[in-house]
């Protein structure tokens, strides 16, 4: 039997994850005085990039994602590499990071410089963007602690052993999330995430086609699946931006 995620876990731990792993100083009015319309430049932001393009929604809570795992929530994935350091959005599971989440926090960050400049942290940005876009796509509503600082080092080799990949391990997943202080269950209730967006046929098209000599498919795919999923991929070598919906009935809404 799968255990169901209620929403009140998720909640839970999307607001964990909002407190960067190396901070505890942190305050819900941190920019109260030093900028007060924070909060309604990232709502009219964020608001309209999902208007024009849903998916971004996705792309940004994965950002996030990205970027705290390594290291905490100090929008390191953010810095581009220069000729003396390949940076962490070079790494090779980063380079599918959508640009239009990248996209909205530089509009962000933009507007907020006009506002109040050099106040606002691209760390908290990506937080609050990100709050803001689970709400909009239908998930929890949670508070986001503020006062986060943007790292100034951000390395390639930093990437591999924190980000879980299509092919890695169960155990090797629990050990990873274990190494952040999160238990089996909030690792559970984190790949809730993954109620919106999408995957790549590439990173799973192993387990479809030639999985083995003696088992062409992953035989714990349900057999409807698995040949929905043939077909949809079928094409996956000629076309690298094939994808699935990892929730094919509402894969927009936040709704797990």
């Amino acid at each position: 039997m799968v255990a169901m995620v209620s929403p009140s876990s998720l909640f839970l731990i999307l607001l964990f994850l909002s407190i960067p792993f190396s901070e505890s100083n942190l305050t819900t009015d941190y920019y109260k005085n030093s900028c007060p319309q924070l909060e309604n430049i990232i709502r009219e932001t964020v608001t309209s990039k999902y208007i024009s393009v849903p998916a971004a929604a996705a792309g940004t809570l994965r950002l996030f994602f990205h970027d705290c795992m390594v290291g905490g929530c100090d929008a390191s994935v953010l810095i581009s590499s220069n000729p003396f350091t390949k940076a962490e959005r070079d790494a090779d599971i980063n380079l599918a990071l959508p640009g239009d989440a990248f996209d909205v926090i530089v509009r962000a960050k933009t507007a907020l410089e006009l506002s109040c400049p050099g106040i606002v942290s691209c760390a908290d940005i990506l937080a609050l963007a990100t709050r803001n876009f689970v709400s909009m796509a239908g998930g929890p509503v949670y508070t986001v602690m503020l006062g986060r600082k943007d790292s100034l080092e951000s390395n390639i080799s930093s990437v591999e052993a924190n980000i879980p990949r299509a092919n890695t391990t169960m155990d090797e997943i629990i050990r990873m999330f274990e190494s952040k202080n999160f238990t089996v269950g909030e690792m559970v209730a984190l790949s809730g995430a993954h109620t919106i967006g999408f995957s790549h046929c590439k990173e799973f098209a192993y387990r479809l086609f030639g999985y083995s000599r003696s088992t062409p498919t992953d035989p714990s795919y349900h057999p409807k699946f698995s040949a929905a999923l043939k077909t949809l991929c079928a094409n996956y070598k000629n076309d690298s931006d094939m994808a699935a919906f990892n929730d094919p009935m509402t894969p927009s809404k936040f709704d797990n």
